[in-house]
């Protein structure tokens, strides 16, 4: 493994800079996971014949308007196509209950996406790239490893087990959580699903119970975006035994896993301790919270995943 620690006074606030409409092109695309339709955008450069791909989602419960745009235009400036896409359930994509999080479902998810892109005229099938974010970074490296077939694979701020939603509550805290998914599994059949705020306002319980991540979180939300704050309890459940990579000696492909040291949902010791264990890991730790790479460390960030990008996949 290598590592790029990035060290001293945190960088000033700075917007992402958007690049110009004219440098790519985006279309909407649709695939289908286990019978349901998923909604995406494909951004293509309008320069590159046969670009490479990184497919990409993004966190807990979040549609993939939220502060993935950024990420996909300046790929595409830079050469590369972006297909970003809702998961099941989520979003533009079908599916009912609506916001479920179930990671089995959504690595399902991953897996259609990239049989998806497979069969595009006008990307490079062979130069597939997976980036999540969040708990997509998990879902990510897990896909990544259970394909064998992607290029590389980016992992940013990744959730690498439940710990961020089930702990931290304490027992009692924890054993209503479970009962409120285990509530949910039950009512689900006759009355329909039992819903818990993903952010909610600190009055009732929700995924998120930090106030800090609660503000962060909203600040991804675009303006008018018509998203529930709100998600089947059930996930309480599944995220109490999820582990994004049981095997990380599994994971073939190249990997990039960034961290923030400040990330309370993601933290960075155990992001780092898992990329000791990936055969070909680059780990770049920044000094960033967990919502800081859409914002403050955005250039940051993303000059990170081009130098990665230009180092497996080089643009032609």
């Amino acid at each position: 493994m290598s590592t790029w620690r990035h060290r001293g006074d945190p960088p000033k606030p700075r917007g992402p800079r958007r690049p110009s409409h004219y440098d790519y092109s985006r279309v909407s695309l649709s695939f289908e996971s286990e019978g349901t339709t998923c909604a995406g955008w494909l951004y293509r450069p309008d320069d590159v014949d046969s670009p490479s791909v990184v497919a990409m989602a993004g966190e807990l419960a979040a549609e993939r308007r939220f502060g993935l745009r950024r990420y996909a235009e300046r790929l595409a400036e830079a050469g590369y196509a972006a297909f970003l896409f809702d998961y099941r359930n989520t979003g533009d994509s079908d599916g009912e209950p609506r916001n479920l999080v179930d990671p089995e479902r959504q690595v399902a998810d991953w897996h259609a996406a990239i049989s998806g892109l497979r069969e595009r005229p006008e990307v490079d099938t062979g130069g597939i790239v997976l980036w999540g974010t969040g708990l997509s970074g998990g879902y990510a490296l897990r896909a990544a490893a259970e394909d064998g077939r992607v290029a590389a694979v980016v992992a940013q701020n990744p959730m690498l087990d439940g710990s961020a939603v089930t702990g931290g509550r304490g027992l009692t805290g924890t054993l209503s959580a479970l009962a409120a998914g285990a509530r949910d599994k039950l009512q689900s059949r006759l009355l329909g699903p039992y819903r818990v705020p993903v952010l909610g306002d600190g009055s009732t319980r929700s995924v998120f119970d930090d106030p800090a991540v609660r503000t962060a979180y909203r600040s991804l939300l675009p303006p008018g975006s018509a998203w529930r704050d709100e998600t089947p309890a059930r996930l309480f459940l599944s995220l109490f035994r999820y582990t994004a990579l049981s095997d990380p000696e599994s994971l073939r492909c190249p990997a990039l896993l960034v961290s923030g040291t400040r990330d309370d949902v993601a933290p960075a010791e155990s992001v780092a301790a898992l990329a000791d264990e990936i055969p070909n890991a680059t780990l770049v730790e920044l000094p960033a919270d967990h919502f800081d790479h859409y914002d403050r460390t955005f250039e940051q960030t993303l000059g990170h995943l081009l130098s990665f990008l230009q180092a497996v996949r080089p643009v032609e």
